[in-house]
C-alpha cells in the first residue's frame, strides 16, 4: 500500500511539473514570437507613417569603408581595370541593386580627357550613370551626382569624394526601399550619376551637361552635387564636447552673379522662377529631417568631456539647426558648376572645405591628399580611428536631406503603381539638324518580368522606328515631339519629350584648364593623430523604420570594425545579426517540446493501466 501511494504521488509530482514546463514553453513561445511580431508592427507601422525615405546611416559607413580599402588610386585616363574602373563598375552594380523593380538603367558614358598638365592621359575617361524612369512625368528629370576620380598621390580619397559616393547609395536605398514598401514609383526620371576628371577640371559634369544631357536641359528640375561630407555637424572636432559642432553647407544656385560666377549667371524668368522654388524648399527640408532624425532615435550621441570619458548630449534638437548654412554657392571648383551656368536649380551638399584657405578653421581637413583615409574622417570626427557614430550621422544628414527633397512634388515626388509596364529612355545628347541622335530604351512588366517589351518611337517628324536601339537624324531645325511607347501583354506606356533642334548646341564654356594633380601640406594645419586609448562610444542603432535593418535592430563598433569587406555591404542590412529572425520559435520550442512528450507519455501509461 505505501508503495502503491508512492508511485501514485510520483505520477502526481510529474505531470504537475510537466504541465508546468508545458505552460512555461507556451508562455515563452508567445512573449518571445509576441515581442518580434511587435517589434515588426513598430517597423511597419514606422515605414507608414515616415513621409520621406529614411537613410541607414551604417549602411553609408560601411559603403565607405569597402569603397575606400578596396578600390584606391582612381585616377582618371591612366590605368585601366584597376581602382578606378573597378570602383565605377562596383557603385553601378550596387545602386542598380538597391533600386531594383524600377527598371535601373545603366550608361558608362566616355570621354577623352587631357590627363593633368604635363602628363597626358592614356585612356578615355568616363561617367556612370544609373537611372528609374518616373510614371507621370519621364520626361522630366533629377540629377544626383558626385565625383569618384582621385589625385595624382591620393589613394583612399575617403572625404573627397568617395563619401559622396557613399551617401548616394545610401539615398538610392533609402529610395528603392521606401518606394517598394509603399508601392510607389517615383514621379519624374531620377538619374544617379558618378563623375570622371573633377580633380584634373571639372570635366566629366561639363561633359555631361554639354553633350549627354545637352537636349534635355530644359526638363531638369533639379541637381544635387553629393561632395565631401562627414566633416559636418553633428560631429566635434576629435569628438570632445568642447569643441563647437563643425558646419554643414547647402550651397545653392545664386539668384544674381557673385565673385565665384563673375558675370556667368543669366537667369531667365522662368529659372528664377524654379530656383527661388528650390531654394526656400531648402528651410523647411532642415527642421522636417531634424525631426526624423530624432524619431529614429538619434536624439543623443557621446562626446568626450574633460576627463576623458563619454558624455551623452543631445543632437539634432531645433536650436541645432543653425549649424546648418544655407548660402549661395561660393567655390565654382566642382561639379555644380555647369549646371549653375545653365540655370539650373542646384545643391551641393558639403562639409569642410577651409583646408587650403588662408585662415582655415580649426578643424580643416586635409582632402586632396596621401593623409585623406577613412581613420583620419574617424579621428575628426571621434577621436579615434575606431568607426565614430557621429561621422555615420554627418555621412548620413545630407543623404536624408537629399530624400526629403526628392520626396516633395516640385523636385521629384512619388505616384502610386498603375500596373502598367515601366521604361527608361535614355538620356538625349546635342539636339542638332543634320547630326545623328541615337537613343536607347529599356524597361519591363512588373506583373510579368521575364516578359520582353515591344518598343515604337515616333520622332514627330513623319519618321518612325522600332527596337530598344535607334538612330535618326532631324533634317531641319524646329521643335519636335518624340514619343516612346513601351508595350507588353499587359499594357502600355507613353513617353514623350519636346525636342528642340537647332543649328549648334548650347554648350557652356569650362574655365578650367588641366591641373597639376598634386597639392602640399597647409603648414597652417596640424593633422591630429588618432588616439586609439580612448574609450569607444555607445555603438549606433540601425534606423527603426528601414525594412532592410528590421533583422538587425543594433550593430556595435567592434562588428562593423572586424567584418570583411563583402559582409560590411551588404545592401539588404547594416551589419550581420548575432542572432537569427526565428530565435523566439526556437527557445521558445525548447521548454515546449519536452512538455508536450511528458504528457502524452504519461497519457499512453494511464491508458495501459486502465486496460490490464
Amino acid at each position: 500500500m505505501k508503495s502503491r501511494d508512492g508511485q501514485v504521488l510520483w505520477r502526481a509530482r510529474f505531470l504537475r511539473t510537466a504541465c508546468i514546463v508545458l505552460v512555461l514553453g507556451w508562455n515563452v513561445l508567445f512573449a518571445l514570437a509576441g515581442s518580434s511580431l511587435a517589434r515588426a508592427s513598430r517597423v511597419a507601422t514606422s515605414l507608414d507613417n515616415a513621409s520621406f525615405p529614411i537613410v541607414d546611416p551604417l549602411y553609408i559607413y560601411n559603403q565607405l569603408h569597402y569603397l575606400t580599402t578596396s578600390f584606391q588610386r582612381r585616377e582618371a585616363g591612366y590605368v585601366a581595370d584597376q581602382g578606378h574602373d573597378r570602383f565605377a563598375s562596383y557603385w553601378a552594380q550596387e545602386m542598380a541593386r538597391n533600386l531594383q523593380g524600377f527598371a535601373p538603367q545603366i550608361v558608362r558614358d566616355t570621354f577623352a580627357v587631357q590627363g593633368w598638365r604635363g602628363r597626358p592621359a592614356s585612356l578615355p575617361a568616363f561617367n556612370m550613370e544609373v537611372s528609374v524612369p518616373g510614371l507621370t512625368h519621364p520626361e522630366q528629370e533629377v540629377i544626383l551626382g558626385c565625383h569618384y576620380d582621385g589625385e595624382i598621390d591620393s589613394s583612399a580619397s575617403a572625404f573627397d569624394d568617395t563619401s559622396g559616393c557613399a551617401y548616394e547609395l545610401g539615398v538610392g536605398q533609402a529610395m528603392g526601399s521606401y518606394w517598394r514598401a509603399h508601392q510607389l514609383y517615383p514621379a519624374r526620371t531620377i538619374r544617379f550619376v558618378i563623375f570622371d576628371a573633377e580633380e584634373q577640371g571639372v570635366f566629366g559634369s561639363f561633359h555631361y551637361l554639354n553633350h549627354t544631357i545637352n537636349g534635355d536641359l530644359a526638363n531638369i528640375t533639379a541637381m544635387f552635387n553629393q561632395e565631401q561630407s562627414g566633416i559636418n555637424y553633428p560631429a566635434r572636432f576629435l569628438g570632445r564636447q568642447a569643441n563647437p559642432f563643425m558646419p554643414d553647407y547647402i550651397n545653392l544656385t545664386p539668384l544674381q552673379d557673385n565673385a565665384a560666377y563673375a558675370g556667368r549667371i543669366h537667369l531667365s524668368v522662368t529659372q528664377r522662377q524654379h530656383v527661388v522654388t528650390f531654394r526656400n524648399l531648402w528651410s523647411q527640408a532642415i527642421p522636417a529631417v531634424f525631426a526624423q532624425f530624432r524619431a529614429e532615435g538619434y536624439s543623443s550621441l557621446d562626446y568626450y568631456n574633460t576627463q576623458r570619458q563619454n558624455e551623452m548630449q543631445p543632437i539634432f534638437s531645433a536650436s541645432q539647426e543653425t549649424n546648418l548654412h544655407i548660402r549661395d554657392d561660393p567655390s565654382s571648383n566642382s561639379d555644380q558648376v555647369p549646371f549653375i551656368y545653365a540655370g539650373l536649380p542646384v545643391a551641393m551638399l558639403t562639409g569642410d572645405q577651409s583646408y587650403y584657405d588662408r585662415q582655415p578653421e580649426p578643424w580643416a581637413y586635409p582632402y586632396d591628399l596621401p593623409q585623406d583615409t577613412l581613420a583620419l574622417m574617424n579621428t575628426y570626427a571621434g577621436g579615434s580611428s575606431r568607426m565614430s557614430p557621429a561621422l555615420a550621422l554627418a555621412l548620413a544628414l545630407p543623404a536624408m536631406l537629399t530624400t526629403w527633397m526628392l520626396a516633395q512634388p516640385a523636385v521629384s515626388g512619388a505616384v502610386v503603381a498603375d500596373g502598367k509596364p515601366l521604361a527608361t529612355l535614355s538620356d538625349v545628347g546635342q539636339t542638332v539638324a543634320g547630326q545623328p541622335l541615337t537613343l536607347h530604351a529599356s524597361g519591363f512588366d512588373p506583373a510579368q518580368s521575364s516578359a520582353a517589351l515591344a518598343y515604337a518611337w515616333d520622332f514627330g517628324d513623319g519618321s518612325t522606328a522600332g527596337g530598344s536601339d535607334v538612330t535618326h537624324t532631324y533634317r531641319a531645325t524646329g521643335t519636335y515631339q518624340l514619343t516612346l511607347t513601351a508595350t507588353s501583354s499587359g499594357g502600355k506606356r507613353v513617353l514623350q519629350k519636346t525636342l528642340h533642334i537647332g543649328f549648334s548646341p548650347l554648350t557652356y564654356t569650362n574655365p578650367y584648364s588641366p591641373l597639376s594633380g598634386k597639392n602640399t601640406l597647409n603648414p597652417s594645419v596640424k593633422i591630429p593623430a588618432a588616439d586609439d586609448t580612448l574609450p569607444p562610444p555607445a555603438p549606433l542603432l540601425a534606423p527603426f523604420a528601414n525594412v532592410s535593418a528590421s533583422s538587425t535592430p543594433q550593430a556595435t563598433t567592434s562588428a562593423l570594425a572586424t567584418l570583411p569587406p563583402v559582409l560590411s555591404v551588404q545592401p539588404s542590412g547594416s551589419a550581420n545579426s548575432t542572432l537569427p529572425p526565428f530565435w523566439p520559435l526556437i527557445l521558445g520550442l525548447i521548454f515546449l517540446v519536452p512538455g508536450v512528450g511528458v504528457v502524452i507519455g504519461l497519457v499512453i501509461m494511464r491508458r495501459r493501466r486502465g486496460s490490464r
